[in-house]
């Protein structure tokens, strides 16, 4: 079954004071037809005082297997994602070309023998600074950090520091 969430919708007040009233059997009931109406776990458990975790009301849904759908309010279709589903809010990463990453790969260990007093000509500070380059032009088109760190062979963190000095 498929269902459209309410997205940071918390549930009307109505239903909260319902909830805090019902006994365990009809809590559970009440829980599971919410849920299957479109209220995100969370906006069920923030509705008790003091509120309750997702994993909690996810038990609570899973426990009751009867459906009858009562009279359960259904979120504003404004707040529910859409049809076609979640829209990616940043580009998908088109990833490190072969070539790239076995460069990016031989680079990697040269690369962090730099320092900050390293000879310019030496191979460490040439290898830092193609490395630099690669990842600049890797950025510019929307390539990932997880995925540059993956091409390399280092961390993600690596990467994102490395991104972070140069200033992109």
């Amino acid at each position: 079954m498929t269902r459209r969430l309410a997205r940071d919708l918390p549930l009307p007040q109505s239903e909260v004071d319902l909830l805090n009233k019902l006994d365990r059997r009809r809590l559970l009931s009440r829980v599971h037809q919410l849920y299957h109406a479109g209220w995100t776990l969370s906006s069920i458990g923030n509705a008790f005082t003091p509120p309750k975790g997702r994993s909690t009301v996810k038990a609570w849904v899973d426990q009751n297997d009867t459906f009858n759908q009562i009279d359960v309010p259904i979120p504003n279709p404004d707040h529910k994602t859409p049809k076609n589903g979640y829209q990616r809010l940043t580009p998908v990463s088109p990833g490190v070309p072969a070539i790239t990453a076995e460069q990016l790969k031989n680079l990697a260990p040269v690369a962090q023998q730099y320092r900050s007093r390293t000879p310019s000509g030496s191979k460490p500070a040439i290898a830092n600074a193609l490395m630099n380059q690669i990842i600049r032009d890797l950025r510019s088109i929307d390539v990932s950090i997880a995925d540059i760190a993956r091409a390399a062979g280092v961390t993600h963190r690596a990467i994102s520091k490395r991104i972070s000095k140069l200033g992109l």
